[in-house]
């Protein structure tokens, strides 16, 4: 978190913005971000969205500055593990690892999420189209409200329009390679199974 809130500060500063004016143009208050940014308080997923969108970045643009390349690097179409851009928010989210470079013209965002063991994700919906992998563990995806239980190689294709959710079962985390269009990557913060609604165990 002490990273995510020095390059809050960072790209802040950059932009000639002051705690104050940052904090309106986000309608958050100006205590808030000064302990998000001092790496003492936690931030959401959709608050840093927010915050992001008002530095005039995106999600994934932020990750990229949060954690850039190793110095000295030339730049290619190769991506080096230890230069994919990762982040993970909090506890509750999925982890992502961004595989892809930043080609001018890209459509497609691909990354590496893992989904701590007992965490779902409620149902959403969102614009463009949604490929999902399992790497490992065990996934249950619902989907058109049918649930679906997902291991190792299965692999799932659809429109995101469509409202879906996921749950990672038994005590394994969930590893999933993700391909969504770029525009309408969505990051979630997930809860654990202990504080969900009880759901149905069909597959």
């Amino acid at each position: 978190m002490s990273q995510i809130g020095q390059t809050l500060r960072r790209i802040r500063l950059e932009r000639g913005l002051t705690l104050r004016e940052l904090a309106e143009a986000c309608e958050l208050s100006t205590s808030f971000l000064s302990q998000a940014e001092r790496g003492l308080s936690s931030i959401s997923v959709a608050t840093l969205e927010r915050v992001a969108g008002a530095l005039g970045l995106s999600l994934r643009e932020f990750f990229a500055l949060a954690d850039p390349p190793a110095s000295g690097e030339r730049r290619s179409e190769i991506l080096r593990s230890d230069d994919q851009p990762a982040v993970n928010l909090s506890e509750g989210a999925i982890k992502y690892r961004f595989l892809n470079r930043d080609v001018p013209g890209r459509l497609f965002e691909v990354v590496i999420g893992e989904i701590p063991a007992g965490y779902t994700y409620p149902l959403a919906s969102h614009e463009g189209e949604e490929f999902g992998f399992v790497l490992q563990g065990k996934l249950r995806l619902s989907f058109e409200e049918i649930d679906h239980v997902l291991g190792p190689g299965d692999s799932y294709h659809f429109g995101a329009f469509t409202v879906h959710g996921y749950e990672a079962i038994g005590d394994e985390d969930v590893r999933l390679l993700w391909v969504q269009t770029l525009k309408d990557l969505q990051i979630r913060s997930g809860i654990p199974k202990s504080q969900s609604p009880p759901e149905p165990d069909g597959e």
